[in-house]
Protein backbone atom coordinates (compact mmCIF):
# COMPACT_ATOMS: atom_id res chain seq x y z
CA UNK A 1 0.00 0.00 0.00
CA UNK A 2 1.65 3.37 -1.15
CA UNK A 3 1.69 5.59 1.81
CA UNK A 4 -0.59 8.11 2.83
CA UNK A 5 0.15 12.11 2.46
CA UNK A 6 -2.03 12.48 6.03
CA UNK A 7 0.29 12.83 9.10
CA UNK A 8 -0.26 12.90 13.21
CA UNK A 9 1.58 14.19 15.59
CA UNK A 10 1.85 12.52 18.85
CA UNK A 11 3.54 13.09 22.14
CA UNK A 12 4.48 11.06 25.05
CA UNK A 13 4.77 8.14 21.82
CA UNK A 14 7.43 6.48 23.63
CA UNK A 15 5.29 4.16 25.80
CA UNK A 16 1.45 3.71 26.66
CA UNK A 17 -1.66 5.64 25.46
CA UNK A 18 0.63 7.26 23.17
CA UNK A 19 2.69 4.28 21.73
CA UNK A 20 -0.59 2.58 21.44
CA UNK A 21 -2.14 5.30 19.50
CA UNK A 22 0.05 5.72 17.24
CA UNK A 23 0.10 1.91 16.01
CA UNK A 24 -3.63 2.17 15.06
CA UNK A 25 -2.95 5.17 13.00
CA UNK A 26 -0.59 4.13 11.38
CA UNK A 27 -2.51 0.87 10.98
CA UNK A 28 -4.72 3.15 8.98
CA UNK A 29 -1.51 4.14 6.81
CA UNK A 30 -1.08 7.37 8.18
CA UNK A 31 2.07 9.21 8.39
CA UNK A 32 4.08 9.62 12.03
CA UNK A 33 5.69 11.99 13.89
CA UNK A 34 6.54 10.90 17.30
CA UNK A 35 7.55 12.74 20.63
CA UNK A 36 8.70 11.69 23.85
CA UNK A 37 11.71 12.80 26.04
CA UNK A 38 12.57 8.75 26.32
CA UNK A 39 14.43 8.67 22.75
CA UNK A 40 15.12 5.00 23.46
CA UNK A 41 10.79 4.13 23.73
CA UNK A 42 10.44 6.40 20.57
CA UNK A 43 12.99 4.37 18.69
CA UNK A 44 11.44 1.25 20.13
CA UNK A 45 8.26 2.41 19.13
CA UNK A 46 8.97 3.23 15.74
CA UNK A 47 10.10 -0.19 15.37
CA UNK A 48 7.26 -2.10 16.56
CA UNK A 49 4.69 -0.08 14.15
CA UNK A 50 7.56 -0.18 10.90
CA UNK A 51 7.10 -4.25 11.41
CA UNK A 52 2.90 -3.66 11.31
CA UNK A 53 2.96 -0.70 8.53
CA UNK A 54 6.33 -0.41 6.50
CA UNK A 55 4.37 1.75 4.14
CA UNK A 56 4.27 4.54 7.06
CA UNK A 57 6.39 7.16 7.42
CA UNK A 58 7.86 7.58 10.65
CA UNK A 59 10.24 10.54 12.38
CA UNK A 60 10.99 10.59 15.42
CA UNK A 61 12.37 13.95 17.54
CA UNK A 62 13.23 13.51 21.30
CA UNK A 63 11.00 16.40 23.06
CA UNK A 64 11.00 17.88 26.36
CA UNK A 65 7.38 19.26 26.28
CA UNK A 66 7.89 21.16 29.56
CA UNK A 67 10.46 23.61 27.09
CA UNK A 68 8.52 26.02 24.67
CA UNK A 69 11.29 26.02 22.29
CA UNK A 70 11.43 22.10 21.77
CA UNK A 71 7.95 22.28 21.48
CA UNK A 72 7.87 25.07 18.45
CA UNK A 73 10.33 22.47 17.16
CA UNK A 74 8.54 19.68 16.94
CA UNK A 75 5.94 22.03 14.74
CA UNK A 76 8.64 22.88 12.84
CA UNK A 77 9.83 19.68 12.18
CA UNK A 78 6.39 18.02 11.70
CA UNK A 79 5.25 20.13 8.81
CA UNK A 80 9.46 20.33 7.15
CA UNK A 81 8.85 16.54 7.41
CA UNK A 82 5.56 16.34 5.55
CA UNK A 83 4.29 19.37 4.55
CA UNK A 84 0.89 19.07 6.65
CA UNK A 85 -0.43 17.55 10.17
CA UNK A 86 -3.81 15.97 9.80
CA UNK A 87 -4.14 15.15 13.62
CA UNK A 88 -2.07 16.34 17.00
CA UNK A 89 -2.38 13.96 19.50
CA UNK A 90 -1.21 15.11 23.34
CA UNK A 91 -0.78 11.67 25.00
CA UNK A 92 2.07 12.51 27.57
CA UNK A 93 0.90 12.10 31.29
CA UNK A 94 2.69 11.67 34.78
CA UNK A 95 1.61 11.86 38.06
CA UNK A 96 3.01 12.28 41.61
CA UNK A 97 1.10 11.13 44.84
CA UNK A 98 0.62 12.79 48.38
CA UNK A 99 -0.60 15.28 50.37
CA UNK A 100 -1.22 18.34 48.14
CA UNK A 101 0.24 21.24 50.67
CA UNK A 102 3.47 17.93 51.48
CA UNK A 103 4.11 18.28 47.83
CA UNK A 104 6.81 20.22 46.73
CA UNK A 105 6.86 23.03 43.62
CA UNK A 106 9.21 20.73 41.63
CA UNK A 107 6.55 17.97 41.77
CA UNK A 108 4.13 20.10 41.06
CA UNK A 109 5.75 21.81 38.64
CA UNK A 110 6.69 18.41 36.83
CA UNK A 111 2.79 17.08 36.54
CA UNK A 112 2.00 20.41 35.66
CA UNK A 113 4.35 21.07 32.65
CA UNK A 114 3.76 17.42 31.16
CA UNK A 115 0.26 17.18 31.50
CA UNK A 116 -1.27 20.52 31.20
CA UNK A 117 1.54 23.28 29.84
CA UNK A 118 2.30 20.71 26.82
CA UNK A 119 -1.21 20.86 25.76
CA UNK A 120 -0.95 25.12 25.91
CA UNK A 121 2.16 25.13 24.11
CA UNK A 122 1.35 22.74 21.25
CA UNK A 123 -1.56 24.87 20.98
CA UNK A 124 0.62 27.86 20.34
CA UNK A 125 3.34 26.22 18.35
CA UNK A 126 0.56 23.88 15.95
CA UNK A 127 -2.77 25.81 15.85
CA UNK A 128 -1.79 28.99 13.64
CA UNK A 129 -0.18 27.04 11.50
CA UNK A 130 -3.53 24.30 11.38
CA UNK A 131 -5.14 28.40 10.75
CA UNK A 132 -3.26 28.64 7.45
CA UNK A 133 -3.15 24.83 6.20
CA UNK A 134 -7.20 25.26 7.04
CA UNK A 135 -7.52 22.63 9.09
CA UNK A 136 -6.59 20.34 11.87
CA UNK A 137 -7.75 18.22 14.44
CA UNK A 138 -6.57 18.02 18.57
CA UNK A 139 -7.44 15.69 20.54
CA UNK A 140 -6.36 15.83 24.01
CA UNK A 141 -5.74 13.07 26.37
CA UNK A 142 -7.22 13.72 29.83
CA UNK A 143 -8.69 11.53 32.41
CA UNK A 144 -11.54 10.70 34.53
CA UNK A 145 -9.87 13.01 36.72
CA UNK A 146 -10.46 15.99 34.50
CA UNK A 147 -13.95 16.01 35.54
CA UNK A 148 -14.05 14.01 38.90
CA UNK A 149 -11.81 15.32 42.11
CA UNK A 150 -10.45 12.47 44.21
CA UNK A 151 -7.76 12.91 47.15
CA UNK A 152 -4.23 12.41 47.40
CA UNK A 153 -3.15 13.07 43.72
CA UNK A 154 -3.67 17.15 43.44
CA UNK A 155 -1.03 17.86 40.76
CA UNK A 156 -2.15 15.22 38.46
CA UNK A 157 -6.12 16.19 38.66
CA UNK A 158 -5.37 20.06 38.55
CA UNK A 159 -3.72 19.17 35.83
CA UNK A 160 -6.32 17.40 34.02
CA UNK A 161 -9.42 19.73 34.81
CA UNK A 162 -7.34 22.33 33.27
CA UNK A 163 -6.55 20.59 30.23
CA UNK A 164 -10.34 19.87 30.07
CA UNK A 165 -11.67 24.03 30.78
CA UNK A 166 -8.53 24.50 27.94
CA UNK A 167 -10.16 22.10 25.03
CA UNK A 168 -13.74 23.77 26.26
CA UNK A 169 -12.26 27.03 25.69
CA UNK A 170 -10.36 26.52 22.44
CA UNK A 171 -13.71 24.71 21.31
CA UNK A 172 -15.62 27.26 21.78
CA UNK A 173 -13.26 29.62 20.41
CA UNK A 174 -12.59 28.21 16.85
CA UNK A 175 -16.61 28.08 16.61
CA UNK A 176 -16.92 31.74 17.50
CA UNK A 177 -14.00 32.55 15.11
CA UNK A 178 -15.63 30.03 12.31
CA UNK A 179 -12.12 28.42 12.14
CA UNK A 180 -12.01 25.23 10.46
CA UNK A 181 -10.59 23.50 13.40
CA UNK A 182 -11.51 20.71 15.02
CA UNK A 183 -10.77 19.44 19.11
CA UNK A 184 -11.92 16.11 21.24
CA UNK A 185 -11.03 15.49 24.47
CA UNK A 186 -10.68 12.20 25.56
CA UNK A 187 -11.82 11.58 29.86
CA UNK A 188 -10.40 7.76 30.74
CA UNK A 189 -10.67 6.11 33.69
CA UNK A 190 -8.06 3.11 34.23
CA UNK A 191 -5.72 2.18 31.29
CA UNK A 192 -2.94 -0.25 32.28
CA UNK A 193 -0.16 1.90 31.24
CA UNK A 194 3.57 3.14 32.91
CA UNK A 195 2.20 6.20 34.62
CA UNK A 196 2.31 4.71 38.13
CA UNK A 197 6.18 3.33 38.02
CA UNK A 198 7.50 6.87 39.18
CA UNK A 199 4.89 6.90 42.53
CA UNK A 200 7.56 7.40 45.62
CA UNK A 201 6.36 4.41 48.44
CA UNK A 202 4.57 6.63 50.99
CA UNK A 203 5.90 4.83 53.82
CA UNK A 204 5.30 7.36 56.50
CA UNK A 205 1.81 7.94 55.69
CA UNK A 206 -0.99 4.71 55.61
CA UNK A 207 -3.44 6.93 54.02
CA UNK A 208 -1.36 7.83 50.84
CA UNK A 209 0.19 4.43 50.40
CA UNK A 210 -3.03 2.79 50.63
CA UNK A 211 -4.24 5.00 48.08
CA UNK A 212 -0.96 4.07 46.08
CA UNK A 213 -1.95 0.65 46.04
CA UNK A 214 -5.31 0.96 45.00
CA UNK A 215 -4.34 2.70 41.91
CA UNK A 216 -1.30 0.39 41.13
CA UNK A 217 -3.91 -2.71 41.47
CA UNK A 218 -6.80 -0.35 39.47
CA UNK A 219 -4.06 0.63 36.70
CA UNK A 220 -2.71 -2.68 36.18
CA UNK A 221 -6.41 -4.04 36.03
CA UNK A 222 -7.15 -1.56 33.27
CA UNK A 223 -8.27 -1.59 29.97
CA UNK A 224 -5.49 -2.55 27.22
CA UNK A 225 -3.77 0.84 25.50
CA UNK A 226 -4.58 -0.72 22.25
CA UNK A 227 -8.21 -1.10 22.99
CA UNK A 228 -8.34 2.59 24.47
CA UNK A 229 -6.85 3.95 21.07
CA UNK A 230 -9.63 1.84 19.01
CA UNK A 231 -11.70 3.90 20.84
CA UNK A 232 -10.30 7.29 20.50
CA UNK A 233 -9.89 6.84 16.70
CA UNK A 234 -13.69 6.01 16.49
CA UNK A 235 -14.27 9.08 18.29
CA UNK A 236 -12.36 11.40 16.16
CA UNK A 237 -13.80 9.76 13.15
CA UNK A 238 -16.85 10.94 14.24
CA UNK A 239 -16.14 14.52 15.14
CA UNK A 240 -16.81 14.22 18.41
CA UNK A 241 -15.71 16.65 21.24
CA UNK A 242 -16.26 14.67 24.70
CA UNK A 243 -14.94 11.04 24.42
CA UNK A 244 -15.84 8.53 27.07
CA UNK A 245 -14.02 5.48 27.13
CA UNK A 246 -15.63 4.62 30.59
CA UNK A 247 -18.96 5.96 30.49
CA UNK A 248 -20.05 3.12 32.28
CA UNK A 249 -18.12 4.44 35.45
CA UNK A 250 -18.13 8.47 34.85
CA UNK A 251 -21.64 9.25 33.90
CA UNK A 252 -23.04 8.45 37.44
CA UNK A 253 -20.27 9.57 39.30
CA UNK A 254 -20.43 12.89 37.09
CA UNK A 255 -24.11 12.70 37.25
CA UNK A 256 -23.83 12.53 41.78
CA UNK A 257 -21.08 15.27 41.53
CA UNK A 258 -23.64 17.77 39.29
CA UNK A 259 -26.21 17.29 41.81
CA UNK A 260 -24.15 18.03 44.49
CA UNK A 261 -23.36 21.08 43.26
CA UNK A 262 -26.62 22.17 42.00
CA UNK A 263 -28.08 21.43 45.33
CA UNK A 264 -26.05 23.67 46.79
CA UNK A 265 -28.26 27.02 47.68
Amino acid sequence: MPSSSRCAVITGAASGIGRAISYALAKRNINLVLADIDEDGLRQSAAHIAKAAPSVRISILKTDLSRAEQITALSEHAFAAFGQVDWLYNCAGTLVSGRSWELDEAQWAKVLDINLWAAIRTARAFVPRFIEQGSGHIVNIASLAGLLVGPWLAPYTVSKHGMVALSETMQQEFSALKLPLKISIVCPGPVNTGICRDIVPAQDDPQVAGSNDFLRNMISAGMHPDELADIVLAGVDADKFWIYPHAAILKPALRQRMETLLAVE
